[in-house]
């Protein structure tokens, strides 16, 4: 993996736990984010022992053009001049708080709903570009309320879902490229969301023994960056120990 870099959008919870990963498989890391200290120091012992190089920065996903332009200069601080994975985490904590439907504000679901949807458009927007010269991998991480919908959790469901619909465009468009592109859905626990519990998208217990982790979430990804995976496109994984066993 020496000669792989990753980028990761978004730098805390799940998106740490992504670039731990990969960075341990020995990959050169690009974390971005609006925070992305405390995660980089966190980093730095793992990328030591395995000789991965990272380069974590903040940066700004409101225009693509934004995006784009610190790009360049993040493939030259990371020794590289394309990606071979992409992955995107990012959503803000409070969309994972309930609130009723018919009290939502404007802002809250621009903010909640619709600025995620954008962000995660910015990211996409770039990828081809970014991914086509080493016929790369992108995974978008969503919680799994992308499938079944949640009450009270409206404005994260629709985001959810409408990212896995624009990451499946892209499989279908980017696939003359050599580009594959997946999700993983992660049930709303692996998010540190245990006030959930009980709650209407808590409809399911796990199959399995034990709560979804970050971890769980890594390894899911790690699996659809592996070589081994070549022949999967527009794929939706679910992490969840077997609770909603869909389709």
């Amino acid at each position: 993996m020496a000669e792989q870099v990753a980028l990761v959008v978004g730098a805390t919870g799940l998106g740490e736990a992504v670039a731990h990963r990969l960075v341990a498989d020995g990959r050169d890391l690009i974390l971005c984010d609006r925070e992305v200290a405390r995660a980089s120091g966190r980093l730095a012992e793992t990328a030591a022992a395995t000789g991965a190089r990272v380069v974590a920065t903040e940066v700004c996903l409101d225009t693509p053009d934004a995006f784009r332009d610190a790009l360049p200069d993040l493939l030259r601080q990371a020794g590289h001049d394309a990606v071979d994975a992409l992955v995107y985490t990012l959503l803000p904590d409070e969309a994972f708080t309930p609130r009723p439907l018919a009290a939502l504000t404007d802002e809250q679901w621009r903010r909640l709903a619709e600025d995620p949807v954008r962000h995660g458009l910015t990211v996409l927007q770039a990828a081809r570009e970014l991914l086509a010269p080493r016929r790369g991998r992108l995974v978008l991480v969503v919680p799994a309320v992308a499938l079944e919908g949640a009450a009270d959790l409206v404005p994260l469901a629709t985001a959810a879902e409408t990212l896995r619909a624009l990451a499946k465009s892209a499989a279908r468009r980017w696939a003359a490229d050599g580009i594959t592109v997946n999700l993983v859905t992660p049930d709303v626990f692996a998010y540190g969301a245990e006030h959930l519990r009980g709650t209407d998208v808590d409809r399911g217990e796990a199959v399995l023994p034990g709560p979804t982790t970050p971890a769980d979430v890594a390894d899911a990804v790690a699996l659809l960056l592996d070589p081994a995976a070549a022949r999967l496109t527009g794929t939706t994984l679910i992490v969840d120990g077997g609770a909603l066993m869909t389709p």
